[in-house]
């Protein structure tokens, strides 16, 4: 079959405008023409969406399926993008709640590099992966050397830099990346763990792929992308770089508003799960239920389900849960996500102070 699906959530009780919708999509996102001039044969009959169910989902909405020709996206991550939800993207009441590939696509759109097991080879056990966050900003590229040392030191898997820390003066990023490398190093090699690196990328364009080259000389364990900012096809061109073989971890800023809405956008697996995942992301971060960003845990399981699922879209990846990680939440965050997920420590890890090793073992232990 030469045609993949995606599902969408089109919302109104009225089954007779949903159709009218499906149908004014399958046109938006392919040729965009009016009805009556499509030519007729492989254009009309191909290339044109194609409406394959409608379903009532809730009293307020249908689940509808349309298929799309492989031959409308070519081998570009950013048509697939765009045939996904391109000029339906602006259309009131319509959500992207779920893709399906077929055999070709898999191999054009192949996901992460590494994915959960990949990474589980790198870190050599399967216990949950603890993974600090060096901040804030503002302190010297010394300071954030020295927390992380501090906690590579303590047993931690993965040590991320804050999505704001970037190139400030400071903290310039290419005296931060060689500092904290260099510190991160000195840890492993007292302790013989593997602890990964991972510093974060927002460069203006120009520089973009010179610091992605500098954080793999100096022997980074991986690099931390907004997909939002710098790009969908920046992380996809990487993950099949074959001169790049570094995990990428992916950060939600600036997303907020591809899901946050009850009837546009996407839902939350499919953007914090699915998508990282086409683009080629091995780790994907979330905001935790009870958070600050009020996610809910069904909101929050759904992402982790579409990350972790298997026989879909290349390599099952780590979802990567953020905000609220302390150990009073701990255990409840264990029951909630299990061993295969990536817990990231902020503020309440800095609260140790100096202390802050103390941290990443009662953490350890108390996931483990």
């Amino acid at each position: 079959m030469n045609r993949f699906f995606v599902e969408y959530e089109i919302f109104s009780k009225d089954e007779i405008e949903v159709k009218d919708i499906a149908h004014s999509i399958t046109i938006e996102e392919t040729v965009e023409i009016p009805e009556d001039i499509i030519p007729e044969g492989f254009i009309k009959n191909e290339i044109v969406g194609q409406v394959e169910s409608v379903k009532k989902k809730t009293d307020n909405s249908y689940s509808v399926k349309i298929s799309y020709s492989e031959k409308c996206v070519g081998k570009e991550i950013l048509q697939l993008l765009n045939v996904i939800h391109g000029n339906s993207s602006m259309f009131n009441n319509v959500k992207v709640l779920d893709i399906e590939f077929n055999k070709n696509l898999s191999s054009i759109f192949p996901g992460p590099k590494f994915g959960i097991q990949g990474l589980r080879k790198i870190f050599n056990h399967n216990d949950p992966i603890i993974a600090p966050v060096i901040k804030p900003q503002g302190l010297s590229s010394d300071d954030l050397a020295k927390i992380a040392y501090n906690c590579a030191i303590a047993g931690a898997d993965l040590i991320k830099e804050d999505h704001n820390i970037v190139n400030q003066n400071h903290s310039p990023y290419k005296e931060r990346v060689e500092k904290i490398s260099l510190a991160v190093k000195k840890a492993n090699d007292e302790t013989g763990n593997r602890c990964l690196y991972f510093p974060h990328i927002a460069s203006n364009y120009s520089n973009l792929i010179e610091d992605i080259k500098f954080a793999k000389d100096y022997k980074a364990g991986g690099i931390m992308l907004i997909p939002s900012l710098v790009g969908y096809s920046l992380i996809f061109s990487l993950s099949k770089d074959s001169n790049f073989n570094l995990p990428i971890l992916t950060h939600p800023s600036f997303s907020g508003a591809y899901v946050l809405s009850n009837n546009t956008g996407f839902s939350y697996g499919m953007y914090y799960g699915k998508l990282q995942r086409i683009i080629g992301s091995d780790m994907s971060i979330f905001p935790n239920v009870g958070g600050r960003f009020q996610f809910t845990k069904q909101e929050c399981a759904s992402i982790a389900d579409a990350c972790r699922s298997i026989n879909t879209l290349g390599k099952p990846i780590f979802p990567s849960i953020g905000g609220g990680m302390s150990l009073k939440t701990a255990a409840s965050m264990k029951t909630m996500y299990g061993n295969n997920a990536v817990y990231l420590l902020g503020g309440s890890l800095l609260r140790y102070g100096d202390r802050i090793g103390e941290g990443i073992v009662e953490i350890k232990k108390a996931l483990t």
